[in-house]
């Protein structure tokens, strides 16, 4: 695997972390076929905090398509627990969903419970899209959010903050890693 580039933003109590996983867009037309397969095969939602689209269950990183995106991000999730220095060896367990962001899609601000990273990664994003934005956690700042960079097919972003996707006007496919 290539060295990774990753970029920090200190926003919130916690750092945003952005890493450039364009080695990756040799796998974007594999991973959009599979994903449209997927949703043929289950075309009822998973369910959570996206409305008008469609998620897969949280099974992604189970499929061996998506072997390389699971190595590029236990890779990028390990150097941020890493920079987060917490104490003792750095083991954690990943989970990912497909999400299929449809026109005038969007996802409620949400928190994952139980993890201490959550990401997004996003296979394909049309010019007219809404940015993905990032919302203070905390209480007293409950209105706040801040816009990523447009992340366009091949950046991982990932942080403990809590994270939504603003109203789409076109199709977007993303991939929603976590960690615990």
């Amino acid at each position: 695997m290539p060295d990774i580039t990753v970029a920090r933003q200190a926003i919130f109590p916690t750092t945003l972390w952005s890493f450039d996983l364009t080695f990756l867009q040799q796998h974007f037309p594999l991973w959009l076929n599979a994903a449209g397969q997927w949703r043929a095969a289950q075309p009822q939602a998973a369910g959570g905090s996206m409305r008008q689209g469609w998620n897969s269950a949280a099974t992604l990183f189970e499929q061996p398509v998506f072997a390389p995106l699971h190595e590029a991000a236990q890779a990028c999730f390990g150097q941020a627990l890493q920079e987060m220095q917490l104490p003792g060896a750095v083991r954690f367990r990943m989970e990912a969903w497909l999400e299929v962001h449809e026109r005038g899609c969007f996802n409620m601000p949400h928190m994952h419970a139980n993890r201490l990273l959550s990401g997004c990664f996003y296979l394909q994003v049309p010019q007219q899209a809404g940015p993905l934005l990032f919302r203070d956690p905390r209480p007293a700042v409950a209105l706040g959010q801040v816009a990523g960079r447009g992340a366009n097919g091949g950046g991982l972003t990932g942080c403990a903050a809590c994270c939504t996707r603003s109203t789409s006007s076109a199709r977007k496919t993303a991939v929603a890693p976590t960690s615990a």
